[in-house]
């Protein structure tokens, strides 16, 4: 496939944004997901709709045996885009996690990312173009208790990606981390999650495509990082500001506060 973009878990929210999003733009599309019939459907909707041609990859990128199927898949394939947008959250704290669950979420958040992007960098370079787009998260900025290794490997996609835009920077490869805020999808459902979603105020959940939008236009600007929305703005200023103590009271205060309501 020519002109390609490779989006990992386009199956919902942000990765499928990007999809639609890159499909607007007449490129043709890679979509990897786990949920065979949702990211089917979305392929259907996307070449109808768009005109473009998707290929689906039904493929776990939480282990090596998928990663590996993965790039077999794409080998012939010349990728002008890639989305590392693949990810999932852990409810429990960081002593109550299963070896199982931190073996997955370690592999798909820093070890797939760094192996797939080497991958297809190898290929960009040779071209002399390409973008490469990291999804990260304001967790990268503000570690919060019952996130840490999710936040922890978010912190390791922002470092990754500004390390990367450092050593391109003489070429015509484009690189960008997003960190996006609270995403209106099902994210946090997938986790186990029962989160209230603020539709309005501080720390409200913003609708993918408008993260998305966001994001391209800070992309178009020449920004590495991007927090789209206000409030990772907001959380990324505070965080840098704040002394190192306070910071660990509010957000200890602050998850107790947000674990009370869910369990009222």
């Amino acid at each position: 496939m020519k002109n390609a973009v490779l989006i990992t878990g386009a199956t919902s929210g942000l990765g499928l944004a990007y999809a639609k999003e890159y499909a607007k733009e007449g490129c043709n599309l890679i979509i990897t997901g786990r949920r065979e019939e949702k990211i089917k459907a979305n392929a259907i909707d996307i070449e109808h709709t768009y005109h473009v041609e998707v290929k689906v990859v039904i493929v776990d990128l939480a282990n090596q045996e998928g990663l590996i199927y993965l790039l077999d898949e794409i080998k012939d394939d010349e990728i002008e885009v890639l989305v590392n947008n693949a990810g999932f959250g852990l409810k429990s704290v960081f002593s109550e996690t299963t070896r199982e669950e931190m073996d997955r979420i370690l592999f798909l958040q820093i070890n797939a990312v760094v192996i797939l992007t080497r991958y297809i960098l190898e290929k960009m370079l040779v071209r002399n173009r390409g973008t490469v787009i990291n999804i990260s998260s304001d967790g990268a900025f503000a570690v919060m208790p019952r996130n840490v290794l999710y936040s922890s490997t978010k912190l390791f996609i922002l470092n990754f990606t500004e390390g990367l835009y450092m050593e391109l920077e003489k070429s015509d490869i484009k690189v960008q981390v997003v960190c996006p805020g609270f995403i209106d999808s099902d994210f946090h459902a997938s986790a186990g999650m029962n989160i209230i979603k603020k539709k309005n105020g501080f720390m409200k959940f913003s609708p993918p495509e408008e993260i998305v939008r966001l994001a391209m236009n800070d992309m178009k600007k020449g920004k590495v990082v991007s927090a789209p929305v206000i409030d990772a703005k907001i959380v990324r200023l505070m965080v840098h500001l704040l002394p190192r103590k306070l910071f660990y009271k509010i957000a200890i205060d602050f998850t107790k506060k947000r674990n009370k309501k869910l369990h009222r």
